[in-house]
């Protein structure tokens, strides 16, 4: 049997399950916007998990930059309180990015024909 990678998600079976073909579509849409629900790109986790990780990498920048300015910028009468939200983000966005980055190289190692996404419908 082989270990699960460092930063794999706890929510979603290893990709070594028989059961991750089916499964890794639904992880995927959980964490992208509601449009995609309706998409034809959910019949594709390899566009689905680029999105996700281009948009991650976007909040993550956005939290770095919010961090740096929000004490000066946000008018905030507590600013160390906004601090420590925006750190807590951050540092879930982080998370996610490295379970993102897990699930997509674990989809380039896998046989695109074995990804069904059929019960998505």
């Amino acid at each position: 049997m082989t270990s699960t990678p460092v930063g794999w998600p706890t929510d979603l079976v290893s990709a070594f399950d028989p059961e991750f073909p089916g499964q890794v579509a639904r992880w995927l849409l959980e964490r992208l916007p509601g449009e995609f629900r309706d998409s034809e790109i959910r019949n594709d986790p390899m566009a689905m998990v680029w999105v996700l990780n281009e948009r991650v990498e976007s909040d993550i920048a956005l939290m770095r930059r919010l961090y740096a300015t929000a004490r000066i910028s946000s008018g905030s009468a507590n600013p160390s309180v906004l601090l420590e939200a925006l750190s807590e983000i951050g540092a879930r966005l982080l998370r996610t990015e490295r379970e993102v980055n897990s699930v997509k190289n674990a989809l380039a190692a896998l046989d695109h024909s074995r990804l069904n996404t059929s019960d998505l419908d």
